[in-house]
């Protein structure tokens, strides 16, 4: 296992939420937004496989990428393009979206690969994002499936990219929230959003039931010093008002502002 290292850059945009706009569009929506970086997900934008594109947009709009998002069907071509750009764009992260259920060829690759590439990329913080659902300790684990947080931490040896409206309420609440110190060392990232009743997840922070600002407290105060990156579902409709567009994230951006860093521990 190995333990994150605190960052400069807090608060990224996941273009994961923005997959139907081109690059140019997300990183210009970002900065008016107010975000201190970007997490590329090579699986939603095409262009974002083009490195002489994507160090260009980050030199335009000043800001910078510290993230690349891989998909949950990892292969080796794809892999080793998260690491050309990560080497161009002198960016320290690889994250894995966990493989569909039962993914098999998904799941064997990162199980039979990553140790190599760990070993290769000393300087690269791969994680592994938990999937919907994921549990914690003692609960039956399909064989093709990264679901148990500590396994991926242990098992694997990789660091946890932790996505909060992935975990069911109890687990949140009655496992994550109270053992929180324990993780925290080995959190690259945290995706910030909210779940609502009805159980649709990745709505914008504040806007359902899950307790995030407790949450943001409990990171600042065991001292999470790694990125929070904004992953939400919009619909295509918002994504083509532009004015509605940055709406919404610039009411992600002041949430976390108000929530986390202006937020004054006891």
């Amino acid at each position: 296992m190995v333990k994150t290292e605190a960052v400069k850059q807090k608060f990224l945009l996941s273009t994961d939420a923005l997959g139907w706009c081109g690059l140019d569009l997300i990183f210009e929506s970002a900065k008016k937004a107010g975000f201190d970086g970007i997490d590329l997900a090579l699986w939603k934008n095409f262009d974002a496989w083009n490195v002489d594109y994507v160090k260009k947009l980050s030199e335009t709009h000043d800001l910078p990428i510290k993230i690349i998002q891989t998909s949950a069907s990892l292969n080796k071509k794809e892999i080793e393009k998260a690491l050309d750009l990560c080497e161009a764009l002198n960016v320290d992260t690889i994250t894995i979206n966990a493989p569909k259920f039962f993914d098999y060829r998904a799941f064997n690759f990162i199980k039979d690969n990553i140790g190599s590439y760990k070993k290769a990329n000393k300087d690269t913080n791969f994680s592994i994002i938990n999937p919907m659902d994921a549990s914690f300790f003692a609960v039956p684990i399909p064989k093709y499936r990264f679901s148990n947080l500590v396994e991926i931490i242990k098992k694997y040896g990789c660091n946890l990219w932790l996505d909060v409206a992935g975990l069911d309420e109890d687990s949140f609440e009655d496992d994550f929230m109270r053992k929180i110190e324990d993780f925290v060392p080995y959190m690259s990232a945290v995706y910030l959003s909210d779940k609502n009743k009805e159980g649709k997840a990745h709505i914008l922070p504040g806007d359902g039931i899950l307790k995030l600002p407790t949450l943001l407290k409990k990171l600042k105060k065991n001292k999470y010093g790694r990125y929070f990156s904004l992953k939400i579902d919009i619909s295509k409709w918002d994504l083509a008002d532009g004015d509605k567009l940055d709406l919404i994230l610039k009411k992600a951006t002041r949430y976390f502002q108000e929530n986390y860093v202006d937020v004054k521990l006891d």
